[in-house]
Formats: structure tokens, C-alpha cells, sequence
């Protein structure tokens, strides 16, 4: 009822000039519908001029073009009808005026501004959901759903019953390899190197290495640096026999995968390693020299093909 009682006071509204028209008003009149449309504009919207008086004078400018057009169509029907009949022009502002003022009694701009801004809002909420969702399904790897999270803790379960200072490479390759085919790669390695962390045990950082020298895997996280994590841990921990396991497993994965080397520590990481450790494991810290060097050489022949 609402919308058909603003259709009526849109309709009288713009019957007041071609009606003006049709009974023989002068052109000047056009200035008083003018005002009228401009009124119209004023009364109906909350913020008529919301980007400012600069557009006042545009407005006005359509209003008297509407106007005119308006009134202009009234002399023609007029002439083609051949209507001789006149009236005052002060009745058809009136009956302009009565339009606006129905119209305003219906349209209440407020409200209508608050329940715009209202479903602006729910729509921005609706919009950074989807962004939201759409992150989420991204990262959907990320996730660890209930299955995961019980085959991580048998893997957990299973490490637990090998020695903690003396488990074989081949044992914890059974146990951490079958996992990335059904757990996502890179949350079985974040809950492996925090289990590694937490138990500081060399069984738990040699099954890190294993996992992450293992192709398949090394493939799915390649840009993540697992491999320089480890490295981080085996040294932060002085355990000589996994690093010395590290350098014989990065020389293979440099001779198998050389695309992988932006994954091993950074050269300048495993020279001051090499420094640090020249006094006591020579062999080891020749070692890291030579890994580093060949790491140096990849590189140069990588980019040189770039």
C-alpha cells in the first residue's frame, strides 16, 4: 500500500506541469515547477546534497530541463487536443505541493537511510565472510580435522615405543612416511617439530629428517623450509649424529632433486656452523663447508639458465 500511495503522489506530483501546459500556462512557469522539483529532491531524500552544495546547480538544471519538458509536453497535448480551457496557475502548484506532501507522509527518508545503511552492513558482513570462507578453503590443508588428528597421535604413539636416543633410520621411516597420503603435509610436520621441541629426544629430530628428505614430501612443502628447521634443531641441540645424517641426505637430495636446494639452510648459515664447530667435529665442519659450496655453485649454474 506503501509504494502505491507514493505512485499516486508521483503521479500528482508531475501532472501539476503538463497539466499547467494543458490548460495554457505560460512558459515563465516553468521556473515555479522548477522549484517545486527541487523541493521535491529537498523534502524526499535525508541527504539531498550528499557530495556537497556543488551540486546544487546541477541539480537545478535537470529540475528545469524536466520542467520544461513537462510543461512543453502540456502545450502540445494542448494544441493536438485542442483544449481551450484554462485555469489558474496556482491550482497546479498546489496540486504539486499536495503531491510532495503526500509523498513525504509515506517516504520517511530517516528510516529508509537507516535500513539502507543496515542492509549495506549485513552485506559487508556477508562479503567478509565469503573472503573469510574462501581463505579458508585455501587453507583447508591446514585444518586438522578429527581423522588427522588421531593418525598424528598413533604416529606420536608409535614413536614413543623406539629408543629415544638410538631408534633406526628404517623404524621411523615405517612410522612418519605413510602419514603425508592422508594427513596434510605441512600440519604433520609443524606437530612433529613442536613434539621435537618438546621432548628434545634425537629419535624425535631424526624422524623430523626423515620426513622431511623424504621426495614426495620435500615436493609438497617446497618453499616452506622444513629442511632449514631441522638444521636449526639438530644444532641447537649439538647432536653431531643427526647432523652428520643432515649433510649425507642433503648431498642426495642436491644429486636427486637439485630444484629443492632453496629449502637446505642458507650458505652463509651453514658456514658459521662449520665455524663454530671446526675445533670439535672437523670432519662434520668440512663437511658443511663443502655442502655450502656446492650449494653456491647450484645456484650460480640455476640462475645462469634463468
Amino acid at each position: 500500500m506503501k509504494y502505491w500511495g507514493l505512485g499516486i503522489a508521483g503521479a500528482l506530483f508531475h501532472a501539476a506541469p503538463i497539466g499547467a501546459g494543458m490548460t495554457g500556462a505560460p512558459y515563465i512557469a516553468v521556473l515555479a515547477f522548477t522549484a517545486l522539483f527541487f523541493l521535491w529532491v529537498a523534502v524526499m531524500k535525508f541527504e539531498p546534497f550528499r557530495d556537497g552544495p556543488a551540486m546544487v546547480l546541477p541539480t537545478l538544471m535537470v529540475h528545469f530541463a524536466l520542467s520544461s519538458a513537462c510543461l512543453g509536453f502540456g502545450h502540445l497535448l494542448r494544441a493536438l487536443l485542442g483544449i481551450e480551457a484554462t485555469a489558474p496557475l496556482m491550482g497546479w502548484i498546489v496540486l504539486g505541493l499536495g503531491g510532495i506532501a503526500l509523498g513525504r507522509i509515506l517516504w520517511r527518508p530517516r528510516a529508509e537511510a537507516e535500513a539502507e545503511a543496515i542492509v549495506e552492513q549485513a552485506l559487508k558482513k556477508l562479503n567478509e565472510f565469503a573472503d573469510d570462507a574462501e581463505v579458508l578453503l585455501d587453507e583447508r590443508e591446514q585444518i586438522p580435522l578429527p581423522e588427522a588428528v588421531e593418525e598424528i597421535a598413533a604416529m606420536f604413539g608409535r614413536l614413543d615405543a623406539l629408543p629415544a636416543e638410538g631408534a633406526a633410520q628404517a623404524d621411523l621411516a615405517r612410522i612418519i612416511l605413510p602419514l603425508p597420503e592422508t594427513v596434510s603435509p605441512s600440519l604433520l610436520f609443524a606437530d612433529l617439530l613442536q613434539r621435537t621441541q618438546r621432548t628434545r629426544a634425537r629419535r624425535d629430530r631424526h624422524a623430523a629428517l626423515v620426513l622431511v628428505f623424504d621426495t614426495e614430501f620435500a615436493e609438497a612443502v617446497r618453499g616452506q623450509h622444513c629442511m632449514a628447521q631441522v638444521f636449526d634443531l639438530i644444532v641447537e641441540a649439538a647432536d653431531v649424529v643427526t647432523l652428520a645424517h643432515f649433510l649425507a641426505r642433503a648431498e642426495a637430495v642436491l644429486d636427486e632433486a637439485p630444484h629443492l636446494l632453496g629449502d637446505l639452510p642458507e650458505v652463509s648459515r651453514m658456514l658459521e656452523i662449520s665455524e663454530q664447530i671446526a675445533a670439535a667435529e672437523p670432519d662434520l665442519s668440512e663437511a658443511l663447508v663443502s655442502l655450502a659450496q656446492r650449494q653456491e655453485d647450484l645456484e650460480r649454474m640455476m640462475n645462469g639458465y634463468e
